[in-house]
C-alpha cells in the first residue's frame, strides 16, 4: 500500500475520495464516486477518422464504451500515453453514460483534503491540482470528461 493510502475505514472525515491512477507521466484522480469499474484493458475496435485520443469502442458488461487514452487527454501535444494496461470505467454524473479511459496503472483510493486550483494551461477536465505521497496529482471532473472533451 502506498504512503498516505488509507482502508475505508480508515478515512479521516473532511477528506474526500479518489482513485489514485497513472497514464503517461501523468497521476490523477478520479473521484470514487465516478469510478465505476477498474478492468484490464479490453479490445478496442478503433474508429476510422476519430482523434488519435480516441481510442475507440470496446464492449465492456455487454454494453458498447467509447475509451478514450487519459495521457493524449491531458498531454495533445505528447502523443498518445504508455501501455495502456488498464481502462478505468467512469459513469456521467447524473446519466446513463459510460466512458472508458486507458491509464497504464490504477494504485488504489486515497483521501484528499488539500486542493489547490487548477493552472491556467490545465484542461477543462481538470477541476483542481493536489499532492500524494509529495507527487503533483491532477484531480478530474468527471462532467467535464462527458461534456467538454474538445474544449481542453
Amino acid at each position: 500500500m502506498l504512503a498516505g493510502m488509507h482502508t475505508d475505514s480508515e478515512h479521516p472525515e473532511g477528506k474526500s475520495h479518489y482513485l489514485l491512477v497513472r497514464s503517461g507521466g501523468h497521476r490523477c484522480a478520479i473521484p470514487v464516486g465516478a469510478a465505476k469499474l477498474v478492468t484490464r484493458a479490453p479490445k478496442v475496435y478503433p474508429l476510422p477518422g476519430s482523434e488519435p485520443r480516441l481510442l475507440g469502442l470496446a464492449q465492456i458488461a455487454g454494453e458498447p464504451v467509447a475509451v478514450v487514452d487519459l495521457h493524449a487527454l491531458l498531454d495533445p501535444e505528447g502523443g498518445t500515453g504508455g501501455g495502456h494496461e488498464l481502462t478505468v470505467i467512469i459513469r456521467e454524473p447524473g446519466g446513463g453514460s459510460s466512458l472508458g479511459l486507458a491509464v497504464d496503472e490504477a494504485f488504489g483510493v486515497v483521501a484528499v483534503a488539500d486542493k489547490h486550483p487548477r493552472q491556467e494551461d490545465d484542461p477543462n477536465w481538470v477541476a483542481a491540482r493536489s499532492s500524494v505521497d509529495d507527487r503533483l496529482v491532477l484531480m478530474l471532473d468527471p462532467k467535464k470528461l462527458f461534456v467538454e472533451p474538445r474544449n481542453g
